[in-house]
């Protein structure tokens, strides 16, 4: 029986590309505190493909993502729109 276990660790470790990212001082503390140090690489590698699925399966209508983004976004009354507004034109 052979172990095929050990051809798999070999084969995805062939796969992969080195890079160096800037995260945000808060981001990377509690990467810190929360991932064991040699499961952050696994960690940030998983997070990246669940981003990049959810970006490749998001609407290509425009109008449609619009909406969407209101969905999760803020409510602003016209208050606070019209002080945004201002001080955009200051």
């Amino acid at each position: 029986m052979i172990d095929n276990s050990k051809n798999l660790v070999h084969t995805v470790s062939m796969n992969t590309q080195r890079v160096t990212v800037s995260l945000p001082n808060y981001v990377y503390e509690d990467l810190l505190a929360l991932i064991p140090r040699g499961d952050i690489s696994g960690f940030v590698s998983e997070a990246t493909e669940e981003k990049l699925l959810e970006k490749k399966l998001e609407p290509k209508d425009p109008v449609k993502a619009f909406f969407d983004l209101r969905k999760v976004t803020p409510k602003l009354n016209d208050r606070q729109i019209m002080e945004a507004i201002r001080r955009g034109r200051a």
